[in-house]
């Protein structure tokens, strides 16, 4: 028998509800406030919810938004019930996660026909199940988005693009996408084009919530297919934050089309490891040196080592210009930041392939020093040091032009050289494909 947690202040239409449903094989556990409702639905776990917008304590949209942050009640069916007819309640409503929008009275029909879409014990119908992962052949990168902090299209930015940060990384058949910036919108048209009768399955790593990494998530195409299992994968904290920010930028105030509207084969997951499998690819990830909780990823694949590195300042560099500002002197300080960079040394170390920002050059870096990015110098410093094969400068500052991004990628190139080492300095130029 299907559980369903009946949420409403008004005792009358929790009696006409529990009665229209006798016989439908639905255990009706009631509640007359939106706290007691929670509490039932967190003992529980229902089939569905049915709750008024306006319940004392927790009212209607709490409700939801509570249960859709909850990976175990991901299938629950939520059905928010209400007298308004305001069109803007029934938008929030479907935009903070609701399945169903019932106007009262309530024809009972109606009602049945929302429930008859549970299933037992709340489960949801999912796509096909995710196909074993085949590895064949190379692992290919190409680069969708390589801009930082806002998109600049134009012509003085068309060789590198202009589009935010996105990455995809192949694995036999198993598809891996490095953040949501304004780049994805192009890989999910090309994702399109793979989708057949079996489904697509599509991971996503987010790095962190800032704008220009989620922004163009709401236009990838694949995640409102049917047929597309989309898994967003972020660590305690990033997680929450990603579903909210999502949600937020796809309210009907900002956007037409809300959150809910994708397809249900779209889940968050949330991460407590450093270190965790994706099918053949080993991943660990280390904290990057950026405002809020930010991550630098590395993909261990069987062709060769990746490291997804987009947000993160060069801590030496940052010390010794903070203490010019202030006019003292720190060797402790100098001598702690040091360390830190040697850790990110290590992150690095043997990388076939490192992706890291390098956003400002040697002048501009003073005067943005504590934004959160790095002096492209010392981007080519750490690969170097960490003995990787090949760096892709990445988050290209906004303002910077083709011909600006060429001569960093020459300096870098000049750095190596007069150093002898053996690193591969290039730029990443949105449309380019790299093969290990």
């Amino acid at each position: 028998m299907k559980t369903l947690v009946l949420i409403d202040s008004d005792a009358l239409t929790r009696a006409l509800i529990a009665q229209c449903l006798a016989g439908q094989e639905w255990r009706v556990l009631e509640a007359e406030d939106g706290q007691a409702g929670l509490d039932l639905i967190a003992q529980h776990k229902p089939a569905a919810v049915l709750c008024d917008l306006r319940t004392p304590k927790r009212n209607g949209f709490q409700v939801c938004r509570w249960i859709r942050e909850q990976p175990s009640l991901q299938p629950t069916r939520v059905i928010l019930t209400t007298v308004s007819r305001f069109a803007n309640d029934r938008e929030t409503a479907f935009a903070a996660g609701a399945d169903d929008y019932l106007v009262k009275p309530i024809a009972p029909p109606d009602l049945i026909r929302s429930m008859a879409d549970c299933r037992d014990n709340g489960a949801a119908t999912v796509a096909e199940p995710e196909a074993e992962v085949v590895v064949s052949g190379p692992t290919l990168v190409r680069f969708w988005g390589v801009r930082g902090s806002i998109p600049s299209p134009g012509p003085d930015t068309s060789i590198h693009g202009g589009n935010t940060s996105c990455v995809e990384i192949r694995v036999g058949n198993q598809i891996i996408i490095m953040d949501a910036g304004s780049g994805i919108r192009k890989l999910g048209q090309s994702l399109m084009k793979e989708v057949s009768t079996t489904g697509l399955n599509v991971l996503i790593l987010v790095t962190h919530t800032h704008w220009d990494h989620i922004q163009g998530f709401p236009f990838f195409i694949p995640a409102y297919h049917p047929k597309v299992n989309v898994r967003i994968l972020g660590y305690e904290g990033a997680v929450h934050g990603l579903r909210g920010a999502l949600f937020e930028q796809m309210q009907t105030a900002f956007f037409p089309v809300g959150l809910n509207q994708m397809a249900t084969h779209l889940t968050f997951e949330e991460l407590t490891d450093m270190q965790f499998n994706l099918g053949v690819v080993k991943v660990r990830t280390m904290f990057a040196n950026h405002p809020g909780i930010c991550l630098g990823y590395r993909l261990s694949t069987p062709s060769g080592d990746i490291v997804y590195m987009p947000d993160h300042e060069a801590y030496e560099r940052c010390e010794v210009e903070r203490q010019k500002a202030e006019r003292l002197a720190s060797p402790d300080g100098l001598a702690y930041a040091k360390i830190q960079d040697e850790k990110v040394v290590e992150f690095l170390r043997g990388a076939d392939l490192i992706i890291a920002d390098s956003q400002y050059d040697a002048i501009e870096y003073p005067s943005r020093r504590g934004w959160g990015h790095t002096c492209a110098d010392d981007t080519v410093q750490l690969a170097m040091r960490a003995g990787a094969k090949r760096l892709a400068l990445f988050h290209h500052d906004p303002d910077h032009t083709d011909e600006k991004i060429a001569a960093m990628v020459e300096r870098g190139q000049n750095e190596v050289a007069q150093s002898g080492g053996k690193l591969i300095v290039t730029a990443a130029r949105e449309g380019d494909e790299i093969t290990l």
